[in-house]
């Protein structure tokens, strides 16, 4: 399967809280599906701040987790599974639902285990990796550079019926999901 489409974008996007604005997410990477002239796109957004401050294993580690959320999304949209969905007010329970809607990383990455596990234990409750955050924060948030502060309930996107319709998704993850969908898990995991 091919990683989708990607972009650097140059602005650190930050998730509040409805009622605590003290309480502070930041949006490293996100899969944003994109209605682009009455097709579906999927594309992941990286933030240019996470591009600089991670570690290479770590920026391995989220870009393998976006990859997780589009397979998910092209098997959703591909079985007509995504009609809607609402998105959590506050932080805490956003870590806890994000897992939720990532394909299992088991099965993605059946041949490398080292890499599932990892995945595993790093995005238990949403990425946790305090040195990046101290590091964004010293490096881009406290010298200014472009932010952008957002409830997490604008963190959606709104797809019409039609462009889903005629979208053709990449045919190997389709194949790849449609194993799924037939209870063919070991020829997948090969």
């Amino acid at each position: 399967m091919s990683y989708p489409e990607f972009y650097i974008e140059p602005v650190l996007t930050l998730s509040v809280s409805p009622d605590d604005c003290d309480e502070i997410g930041i949006l490293y990477a996100r899969t944003v599906p994109l209605e682009l002239q009455g097709m579906v796109r999927i594309v992941v957004q990286l933030s240019a701040a996470f591009v600089l401050c991670a570690t290479k294993s770590t920026l391995r580690l989220v870009l393998a987790h976006e990859f997780l959320h589009y397979v998910e999304l092209v098997k959703e949209f591909n079985m007509g599974g995504v009609l809607s969905e609402t998105s959590p007010e506050y932080l805490y329970e956003e870590s806890y639902h994000d897992s939720e809607r990532a394909f299992d990383p088991q099965i993605v990455f059946a041949k490398e285990q080292k890499l599932a596990k990892d995945l595993a234990k790093k995005f238990q409750r949403g990425i946790t990796d305090e040195r990046l955050n101290e590091k964004c924060r010293t490096s881009w948030i406290e010298k200014g550079m472009p932010t952008a502060k957002i409830f997490l309930s604008e963190n959606q996107t709104r797809i019409p019926m039609e462009a889903l319709a005629s979208t053709t998704f990449d045919p190997d993850v389709v194949q790849f999901v449609s194993k799924l969908g037939s209870n063919d898990t070991e020829n997948v995991i090969r």
